[in-house]
């Protein structure tokens, strides 16, 4: 999807943040950072369909995405960390995980909650759940039930007060009617319980999106190509600042709301040279509004500014960014 505003021009370099650490030693919000930050897109409190992600009916792009999953799974760790440590989940307890993807956070949730517990994961795409089904493995005595269910967050019926904690990582941001997504998931949580999320900030603050971006802009200004600017707060980064997270939440029924920021950095696409991160770049996030329909040329430039700029910025393991992304936490 694209959005309003100006061409951004002779925006200074982003900062790239110091090396992940192990997660036992996460200093949330250490590497926190001053950027200006562009004019939102007009907000008017729900996403299209065509807002959606793209791809978000592409089986070729889903398989993709299926086929790096694991791989992706060592930019994710610093992320999971935050989440997890914001969720607090405890034995016995039940847990809906709503955009798992193939699975990791739901697994790992399950093992949070052991035997005692229960873990449910759901995703719109069949694909990927039928992947997360595969690569589970949960059979062991400490692990919790676990569950597998194609859905639309937003309109499924899970029960009154069914989990006593609902999680994502990156999987809240997409819906078509957000309030009514997250009345949806107060209402299937009970009273006291809580929702721990990680979502992306807007993208002048999430520089695993803002650096290609600029880069594809670099490029098409270069060429005197025409282009709409995508809006910093589209798609993936719809719920990207503390305030829109407020307008959201609470007249959805969630109280003690807090979004909190962090630097935290990202390998992109998790331990991989600079040409590797660079061609998964192409299919991610923004940088697709930008380069849909044109030529091969053009693509091929693009991806030559991108993989300049990322090698830049490997360190010999991958290339290292600043997250860009917010903790949220609240409570039924």
């Amino acid at each position: 999807a694209v959005g309003g505003g100006g061409v951004v021009g002779g925006a200074p370099p982003l900062p790239f943040g110091p090396p992940p650490v192990k997660p036992e030693r996460l200093q949330t919000g250490a590497h926190m950072v001053a950027l200006v930050v562009g004019e939102l897109a007009e907000d008017n409190g729900a996403m299209t369909e065509q807002e959606r992600p793209a791809g978000w009916h592409d089986q070729e792009r889903i398989q993709r995405w299926i086929a790096g999953a694991q791989r992706r799974e060592a930019q994710m760790i610093p992320v999971s960390a935050e989440l997890f440590a914001a969720a607090d989940l405890r034995p016995g307890e039940s847990v809906l995980d709503v955009g798992c993807g193939t699975g990791p956070t739901t697994v790992a949730a399950a093992q949070a909650v052991g035997r005692q517990g229960r873990v449910v994961g759901i995703d719109l795409s069949p694909q990927m759940i039928d992947t997360a089904r595969e690569r589970s493995g949960v059979d062991g005595p400490d692990a919790g039930a676990l569950e597998w269910r194609v859905a639309d967050a937003q309109t499924y019926g899970f029960g009154a007060e069914a989990f006593d904690a609902v999680i994502s990582r990156f999987g809240l941001m997409f819906f078509s009617d957000p309030v009514a997504a997250f009345a949806n998931l107060a209402q299937a949580t009970r009273p006291g319980g809580r929702l721990a999320a990680v979502v992306w900030q807007i993208r002048d603050r999430a520089p695993i999106f803002a650096v290609p971006y600029r880069c594809a802009q670099t490029v098409l200004d270069r060429c005197r190509l025409p282009y709409t600017p995508v809006a910093i707060d589209d798609n993936q980064c719809s719920l990207g600042t503390v305030d829109r997270v407020e307008r959201v939440l609470a007249p959805a029924g969630w109280r003690d709301i807090a979004a909190r920021p962090t630097e935290q950095s990202l390998y992109l696409g998790g331990p991989v040279p600079p040409e590797t991160a660079a061609e998964t770049m192409l299919d991610t996030g923004p940088i697709r509004g930008l380069l849909e329909g044109r030529s091969a040329d053009v693509v091929a430039e693009v991806r030559a500014e991108i993989l300049a700029e990322f090698s830049r910025h490997y360190d010999g393991t991958g290339v290292r960014v600043s997250g860009g992304f917010m903790v949220v936490t609240a409570r039924r």
